[in-house]
């Protein structure tokens, strides 16, 4: 049996960010430090202010900052999100966003939610932008940005434009400063 072209996700790993995400990721962590996964250096897609190209290999390079990662989307991405994982325990990354496809079955996936404390599943499908500068006929998955920090909601204020902001399942809960967490027993006790 055939696959009719139309139901494969993607032909190349070169997807770029459209720039209304880019000017999301902008708002949510003020600047973008390092695009690991970059189209180019010479010609950035992602404004960073350093960019990491294939040739350079940004699994083995050092991630220090605001991260903004597009990884390739194809086989071994889980690498990308373990890379990721292993930059934010250390403490050099100090805040990322992640654009990938929701593949809750996935490995990857679950990578990516142990560090993530929001996702934002947009509206619509993201049209990406191809090597050529051309929006492409869109991708056959349905992308979602992770923000992996401590502003989360910075996060959902921002992208709540964008689409549906959850909370990660099993992410650490944020305690509001100017109300102390009260044991259940006492809530609503009338005492």
């Amino acid at each position: 049996m055939t696959v009719p072209p139309a139901l494969l996700s993607h032909e190349s790993t070169e997807h770029y960010t459209p720039q209304y995400i880019l000017d999301a990721v902008i708002a949510c962590m003020d600047a973008i430090d390092l695009d690991p996964a970059s189209n180019s250096r010479e010609i950035p897609n992602v404004p960073a202010v350093r960019h990491y190209t294939a040739q350079d290999n940004g699994l083995v390079q050092p991630w220090e900052g605001r991260v903004f990662l597009n990884p390739p989307f194809g086989p071994g991405v889980e690498r990308w999100f373990s890379k990721l994982y292993q930059e934010r325990s250390t403490g050099q990354t100090t805040e990322a966003i992640v654009l990938w496809k929701s593949a809750t079955e996935t490995a990857a996936w679950k990578t990516l939610t142990a560090i993530s404390c929001r996702v934002c599943f947009p509206s619509a499908r993201i049209q990406f932008v191809g090597p050529d500068g051309d929006e492409g006929p869109g991708p056959t998955f349905s992308p979602a940005l992770f923000y992996v920090g401590s502003r989360a909601e910075r996060f959902k204020e921002t992208f709540a434009g964008i689409g549906a902001v959850w909370v990660v399942p099993g992410s650490a809960p944020i305690q509001l400063p100017s109300m102390p967490l009260m044991p259940i027993s006492l809530i609503g006790h009338q005492g």
